[in-house]
Parts: structure tokens; sequence; C-alpha cells
């Protein structure tokens, strides 16, 4: 009878009133029948659903989109996808983004989903465009971004008779690196496909989910369905630790002679950083990004005085790491070259969401599946109610303090030796734009060999609302360009700064377009030394033919030179190549002032090779069929 009572209640069938005097009635004090009649008011009405008559599943897309907030669609699209695009003109809050090729469109939709958080939504066509855009959700999955990835599919009709670009299996082309892909074959389900699609891609660990739909669902019509609304679609809840394993935490943690932290790649999507931080202050322990093969974002404040930047090799302090808390999982190996990055007797403590990066190849004697910033909240709680030795975090915090100078000390040494040398050393590039950009600049890098200078000489302050770093660990090329222009549609007061090696930016020079077209300002820098340097180096460390003759097969970009800033031109930006280390401040200053006038522009910048085979000048110039 109580449960009806409340149901009248919330449904308004009661007023205040009765409801009060009705508990009353049946026992409960006039007090606490207030405060459930107030705590009851608190509760919001859920959002009913939305109702929609005589509608095309075109309709349905946008009406679905609208219900999700989206703002942009990034799209490349073919004839099955017209009753959609067709559809969006009624929608004039919905922006299409074209982009020139499903790749690039499919890194703006990344971009866009990193910045903001919200998952974007993307329109691409058939197994053509599907097997396009294949290598960028990859990097979405390999980082969790939420996006939904929408393909048009040939009629249900023509199914197995052959059609033109039949789609047959289609969802099974990106299988592998998405949360669910799935086809809608009717329309009196694309709502809840949609819905079904957006929740799995929005809910934490987050990722791309694909869903085709068949150009006559699209077409199709329906009398009347319905769609729920996002609020009632998306828990927001987090996943919590168990309160047993955080005491445990703690415990190691202040018992530990010398703990090391690592700021793993879930910290910068998901938060965290700024607990870290703070846990780093309460136990005065050293700080490490995450490994470097990770290719996580630099996200945790570069000043911190016990932050060590990116895990290039083992750190050695005059006492040995014992406990090292992992925050927000790692990716790869804690070894380089069989070496462990970290002893082999310290007890290791992991805190992630994604079940495929904990412990992935080495041990972990307390494992946290959870989200890192609830996880490091409820284990600072923890450990402030705790006595600590305050002389042991002092002394701890000094040689902590000790090894950043150590590593400052030494990267101002390189960058000092390098800084007059007659090509533009990558470190000092690195260090002007350090000098030059915004202070919460969100800087975009897919710089591969240059990826290291940039770590080193370009400071970043996620938590603090410095600058913001974006970086993809997928391996797929021509990303950058793409996320960038993604990245400012979601950050437009942002300055957005895109750093990209020579290679990647071929990958996706068609981006610019979209850039142009649509007058997004940007800062590009091209960090070019005129090949595939990492390439070159893998040559190099195999000590092969390579080396003993200096044929480096498929490396060099340099005969002939490609003209960069002329394609750019040729979209309709401007830009200049920079090659001498005199010119490059001032270079940099006209890219600011274009950016700042709401354009984009391009700086090639002609870098310094480095590393084995690096004055090799041989390469292939002859086939057999043209040769005279």
């Amino acid at each position: 009878m109580l449960r009806d009572v409340f149901q009248e209640f919330l449904s308004g069938s009661l007023s205040r009133r009765q409801f009060l005097g009705t508990l009353t009635q049946m026992g409960v004090g006039v007090a606490a029948a207030g405060q459930i009649a107030d705590a009851f008011a608190a509760v919001p009405e859920p959002e009913p659903d939305l109702v929609l008559r005589n509608v095309t599943g075109g309709r349905i897309t946008c009406e679905t989109l609208k219900l999700w907030d989206v703002k942009y669609v990034f799209g490349n699209t073919g004839s099955y996808e017209a009753p959609f695009v067709d559809a969006l003109v009624d929608f004039p809050d919905i922006h299409y983004v074209l982009g020139l090729q499903e790749g690039s469109v499919m890194a703006m939709a990344d971009g866009y989903a990193r910045v903001t958080g919200q998952t974007s939504f993307v329109n691409i066509h058939s197994v053509t465009g599907t097997a396009n855009a294949l290598g960028l959700i990859v990097n979405a999955w390999a980082d969790n971004s939420p996006v939904v990835v929408s393909v048009g599919m040939s009629e249900t009709s023509g199914e197995n008779l052959g059609v033109f670009t039949e789609t047959t299996k289609l969802e099974t082309i990106p299988e592998l690196f998405t949360k669910l892909s799935f086809s809608s074959s009717r329309v009196e389900n694309l709502g809840e496909s949609l819905r079904r699609a957006f929740r799995l891609a929005s809910v934490l660990p987050s990722g791309p989910v694909f869903v085709g739909v068949p150009v006559d669902v699209w077409a199709g019509e329906i009398a009347e369905t319905s769609l729920i609304p996002a609020e009632r679609s998306v828990a927001e809840r987090r996943i919590s630790p168990q309160p047993s394993a955080v005491e445990q935490a703690a415990d190691w943690l202040l018992a530990a002679e010398n703990p090391l932290l690592i700021a793993g790649a879930e910290l910068p999507r998901w938060g965290g950083l700024a607990e870290l931080a703070e846990v780093s202050d309460h136990l005065g322990a050293t700080v490490s990004g995450d490994t470097a093969s990770s290719r996580s974002s630099m996200g945790f404040p570069s000043h911190h005085p016990r932050y060590l930047g990116a895990m290039r090799r083992s750190i050695k302090p005059e006492t040995p790491f014992d406990v090292v808390l992992i925050a927000g999982a790692s990716r790869l190996s804690l070894s380089r070259g069989g070496h462990p990055l970290i002893p082999r007797n310290a007890r290791i403590i992991e805190i992630g969401l994604r079940e495929d990066h904990l412990a992935r190849n080495y041990p972990a004697d307390l494992l946290l599946y959870a989200h890192a910033e609830v996880t490091l909240q409820r284990l600072l709680k923890v450990m402030r109610g705790r006595e600590i030795d305050r002389g042991r975090v002092a002394a701890r915090s000094r040689q902590a303090e000790a090894l950043k100078e150590q590593q400052h000390a030494k990267r101002k040494k390189v960058l000092a030796s390098v800084w007059d040398s007659k090509l533009i050393a990558p470190e000092r590039l690195a260090a002007e734009l350090n000098r030059t950009i915004a202070k919460d600049a969100i800087v975009v890098t897919e710089g591969a060999t240059s990826d290291a200078p940039i770590w080193d000489y370009v400071e970043f302050d996620q938590p603090g609302g410095g600058r913001r770093h974006l970086i993809s660990s997928g391996g797929s090329l021509g990303w950058g360009l793409g996320a960038a222009i993604g990245a400012k549609l979601g950050a437009p007061d942002r300055q957005v700064v895109a750093l990209v090696g020579d290679g990647g930016y071929q990958f996706a020079v068609q981006a610019l377009w979209t850039a142009k077209r649509f007058e997004v300002p940007l800062i590009i820098v091209i960090f070019n030394n005129l090949g595939y340097q990492a390439n070159r180096w893998a040559l190099s460390r195999h000590k092969g033919r390579a080396v003993e003759t200096g044929k480096f097969i498929g490396i060099t970009l340099d005969d002939p030179q490609i003209d960069h800033v002329g394609i750019a031109r040729s979209y309709g930006l401007d830009g200049e190549r920079v090659d001498k280390p005199a010119g490059l401040a001032a270079a940099l200053n006209r890219a600011l002032a274009a950016e700042s006038d709401g354009k984009a522009y391009v700086l090639d910048v002609i870098i310094d090779r480095r590393g084995g085979g690096r004055d090799a000048s041989w390469h292939e110039k002859h086939l057999p069929e043209f040769s005279s």
C-alpha cells in the first residue's frame, strides 16, 4: 500500500497535503513525513519519450541526433545516405561537416569527441567508405573515443543478388575495432538501434560503435514511433573501487620507502590528473608519464616538481622504487627490449577501466577495476586520515625533485648544443613552439620520431587549465590534421596547434579543404625530415644489407621534394617553408597572426635528420619498364 501512495504522489494524483496526511495516518511522524515529501519533490521527473508520427527513417535519425545533443555530422556520403542527408535540411542546428576522404572524417569526429567528451557522429558510404575509414576507426578504438559510425547500405531488396557495392556482412569489417558492430534492417527498430549505438559508445570505457542502415530503412516511413531521451539512456555513476582494496593500496603506499606513481592513458580522458598530483604531494613521490611506446597524452602538469615526463628508460633513484601505482592503465609492458623499467620485486597497484590493458604484460599485486579519478579521491581521503612520517616524505620529495632537476639540466644542455645547428633541430622547433603558442592551447601531435622533442620541450597542464595534449596510439597515420579540425570545432575559443610529420601530413592532406571550407583557424607545423624516418631507424637497428650498402629502400621523400605549402595553397590556405633556424621565430609569429585572424596556416619546417642512415642519399630512381 505504501508503494501505491508514493506512486500516486509522484504522478500528481495526491497533493503534498494529502500525501502527508496519508503517511501520518499510516504511523509515520509529521517531521519524517515532511522529509520524505521533500526528498521526492527534489527528484526531477523523467523526460517523456518523444513520440513521432508519419516520419521517415531519415527524420528518426535526425531527431535522435537532437536528443543526443549532436551538433555536427562528420561525413562523406553516397547515394545510400540520401534519405538521411535530405532530412537534415529541416534541422539547421545540426551542421554537416564535409570531408574529402573517410579517414579524415573519422579523425575529425575523434578529435571532437576527445575534446568535448560528447559522442560524435559520422556518416559514410557503404563498404567502400568503411574500408577507407577503417584505419582511423582503429585509432578511435585504441584511444576510447566515443564515436557512432553510421554507414549507408544497399537496399535490403537487393540482398545476396550481387547489386553494386552489395553490403553483405558489412558489419564484420570493423568488428574487431568497435564496441559493437551491427545493422538496423527495419525502420520500426531504427530509433532503438541508434539509441543502442549512442548509449554503448558513451558508457565508460567508451569507444566507437558501427551501425549499418540500408537505404530503404532511411527512406522508409512509419506511422508512429517513440524515442527515449538520452538522459534516460546513460548512467552518470562511475565504477567505484572496493573499500578494502583502497585500504590495502593506502597501506602499501604509506609504508613504502620510495613509491612511484605513473599517469596512465585514462587520466587525460576521464579525469584523475589533479588527484594523482595530490597523491604525489602527500607522499613526496616521483611521478612518471606512461611508457613512451604507449603514446599516451601528456596531460600531467609539466611544471610539477616531481614529474619526469614520458617513461623512455628505467628511472634510477638512490632508493629503489618498492611500490608502483599505475593510475589509468598502461597499454604496454613496463619493459624495454626485455629490460624492466621498474624493479621486478616492486609491488604494483593498478587502477583502470579497460580490461584489455589491465595487467597486460606485467604482474599486478593489487588490481582495481574502477574509475581512476574516483579511486584516487578515495585513496587520498584514506591516506589523509592516517599518520604519515613527514621526515620521510620530505627526504623522498628532495630525492624526486633532484631527479627532475637532473633531467631538466640534461635537456637544457641538449637544447644548447643543437640551437645553432645548420639545419633546424627538432628540439629547437619544439622549444620555440613552447615559447610562442598559447598557454592554454590544444596541441595535437602526430610526430612519430619527433614525439620525444615535443614531449621534452612543450609544456602541458591539463588539470590546471593549461595546454592539453592529444595524440593517437592506434598507429594509423593521417589522424593529426583531421583530429585538429575536430578539436577546434569542439573548443572554438581555444587555440589549436597541429604538429605533424611530413609523412602523416600527406596521409591526410585533403583535410585542409575542410579547414578552408569552414574557415577553421589552425596552426599546422610540419616536422619535415624528408622521409619515413621511423622506418629508416628500423632498418638501421636491423643492421643488415641496408646498413652495409647505404640502400635504405622506401624511405626518402626528397626526390621530388613535396611542395607541402603549395598543396595548402591549392586548397585556399596560406603558409611558408622554413629551412633556416634564424627564420623560425618570425615564421611562427606569422602563423599566430594568421590564426588570430581566423585562418589556418601551414608551416613546413625542414628539420635535421637523426639516427642511423641519416646521411644516406640513395633511393629507387628508375624502374626497368621506364629506364632508357
